[in-house]
């Protein structure tokens, strides 16, 4: 199984991502909160951040149909959209994964050593930490999820696949 990468599309962006943004959407929808998401994220701003045409409507409307580009892109913005809808450790989950995307999407590492083991200047944390962070919170907000859904727990061998392969992008399928 080391010579097949954990393919982080798959497995973050349509797994772990799609999974949270389900939960909160439910809870969302639950507290019939869906046009207050929907009016802020009308409100962002995001030409300064690095996402395809953002277009609230259609994710609110497809919300269940959603692709890997939209989960990346809520990936990077959910925590300021629902810090005062959800609960305390869903909210960590999305800081979390923000996190977790940004460590993740590098198209060149230096020194893959480093980039592992080191203190990651801006996000505070290097990558086996941010999985394992990740896998506490999931484990927090629904017990289950780590123990039957099988792509949380490929996260755990992904910094041996970029040890071993680069950076995780270059061995993405798509």
């Amino acid at each position: 199984h080391m010579d097949t990468p954990t393919e982080i599309l798959h497995t973050v962006l349509l797994g772990v991502v799609k999974y949270f943004w389900g939960q909160t959407v439910h809870i969302i929808e639950k507290a019939k909160s869906l046009a207050l998401l929907e009016a802020r994220m009308e409100s962002l701003a995001v030409h300064g951040l690095n996402l395809p045409a953002f277009v609230p409507a259609y994710i609110c409307h497809y919300r269940g149909g959603l692709i890997g580009k939209h989960f990346k892109s809520l990936a990077q913005v959910m925590p300021f959209l629902i810090h005062d809808l959800v609960p305390q450790d869903v909210l960590d989950g999305w800081n979390v994964i923000g996190e977790l995307v940004v460590l993740l999407w590098h198209t060149s590492i230096e020194d893959r050593e480093v980039y592992l083991a080191c203190f990651i200047l801006f996000y505070g944390a290097h990558l086996s930490r941010t999985i394992q962070d990740l896998l506490n919170i999931t484990a927090k907000c629904a017990p289950s999820i780590p123990i039957t859904k099988p792509k949380f727990h490929f996260l755990v061998h992904l910094p041996a696949y970029i040890r071993r392969f680069g950076p995780a992008i270059l061995f993405s399928t798509e």
